[in-house]
């Protein structure tokens, strides 16, 4: 038999869910995840708490990281493989290479965003449990759910089932994973 992934529960309306979320917070559960048709004004907030510092910093530093490269690039081929004296100027002539510079870097900074944002959403995801629970599949149209996993700290399925209960869910399933 499979292990227990999670409970999920399924609500009719975004405040239900919203409210579900804040409840489960407030009881000290940190693992758990909602799954809606739209987004949901403040329901991210509430899963995930804090600052997102990550995806800012990364492209911050690729960024850095790709204006050093473009720069060393135009100037290593300039200045040491194709020294070429045009019109007197001098071979390190930064203004000329300032916008490669720039190009490079946003080239650099938005790869290393987009591989960033991948990572950080855990994508590609071709297969996740909660996709055989057979309440998960009017989460894309119509419902709300909230899946609470076991590998939460405070989890006792009894326990969420209660609270589920009391928070009004439609619906409340166990996942197998």
């Amino acid at each position: 038999m499979k292990s227990l992934f999670g409970i999920i529960a399924t609500f009719d309306t975004p405040d239900a869910v919203r409210d579900a979320a804040r409840q489960l917070r407030q009881s000290g559960f940190r693992a758990f995840e909602a799954y809606t048709p739209y987004p949901v004004e403040g329901l991210a907030e509430i899963i995930h708490p804090g600052p997102k510092r990550f995806l800012p910093l990364l492209m911050f530093g690729a960024a850095i990281v790709g204006a050093a490269w473009g720069y060393w690039i135009q100037y290593w081929g300039e200045a040491f493989n194709y020294p070429l004296n045009v019109g007197g100027r001098p071979f390190n002539s930064w203004p000329a290479f300032v916008v490669g510079t720039f190009e490079f870097m946003l080239l650099v900074a938005v790869a290393a965003g987009f591989v960033g944002m991948l990572a950080a959403s855990r994508l590609p995801k071709l297969y996740h449990p909660i996709f055989e629970a057979d309440a998960f599949e009017r989460a894309s149209r119509d419902r709300f759910v909230i899946c609470v996993e076991s590998t939460d700290p405070r989890f006792d399925a009894d326990l969420i089932r209660r609270e589920f209960a009391l928070l009004g869910a439609e619906r409340i399933e166990e996942v197998r994973a």
